[in-house]
């Protein structure tokens, strides 16, 4: 059977994600990963730091750690980890990660949250005032922006889900943040947040959570049914 591949902007294994998608699909395939920072040194990740100004990359990394990338640097990165996995014979490509990856080139269907996600949210959320919560503070005029042009009335807020136990605490003061707003559901948007957290957001608010992991793996499940994926 030809693998599913899953691609991440941090240190693969993804040991906290992976695990969870598969228990959601409702066929079982085998899985390669690719990591943009594997086999790296702390300093060749640093060369990998968002310049001034730019929306960051929040990355997960093996020991529980994150650090922050820029995107047009990494870019290069995750292109040569799709060739990679077309070599691999991959079914599917899926990118790990938010943000927008339509410039990548490959003659396998690539999944790109930065396009899916915005389009499947906006569409729930117009008419609606919605809340969101990013894994960095560094990314909150940049979804403001996003939500705004789309005409969706949107509060913004964020919390790391790479932070350990601290992360739940995180997520609570932005929950409060969003239940004192008014927002009528919540958008959490970044794979690397958990049902733990979801839990405690849905506790605070009392509304609907949407998370984004799960978005993704039901997505790549539909993929998975319908078998061989690819473009000419």
């Amino acid at each position: 059977m030809r693998p599913l591949a899953m691609i991440t902007v941090g240190q693969s294994p993804r040991d906290d994600l992976v695990p969870y998608m598969e228990e959601v699909f409702t066929r079982k395939v085998p899985i390669w990963q690719g990591g943009v920072l594997d086999g790296l040194s702390r300093e060749a990740m640093a060369d990998l730091a968002p310049d001034p100004g730019e929306t960051p990359i929040v990355a997960l990394l093996r020991d529980g750690t994150s650090t922050t990338l820029s995107h047009k640097k990494i870019l290069p990165r995750v292109q040569s980890l799709v060739n990679d996995a077309v070599a691999a014979d991959a079914s599917l490509i899926v990118i790990l990660c938010g943000a927008d990856w339509t410039a990548l080139k490959s003659p396998t269907l690539i999944v790109n949250p930065g396009r899916v996600f915005p389009s499947i949210i906006s569409a729930l959320a117009t008419g609606w005032k919605i809340g969101v919560i990013k894994p960095s503070a560094g990314q909150l005029d940049a979804a403001k922006k996003q939500f705004a042009d789309r005409g969706i009335d949107a509060i913004v807020t964020a919390a790391s889900p790479y932070t350990g136990a601290q992360r739940l605490r995180d997520v609570r003061t932005a929950a409060e943040t969003l239940r004192d707003a008014g927002v009528d559901l919540v958008w959490m948007t970044c794979v690397g947040m958990d049902e733990a957290m979801r839990g405690v957001v849905q506790e605070v608010t009392g509304k609907p959570v949407i998370l984004a992991r799960t978005i993704l793996a039901r997505i790549i499940d539909e993929f998975l049914a319908a078998g061989k994926v690819t473009v000419s």
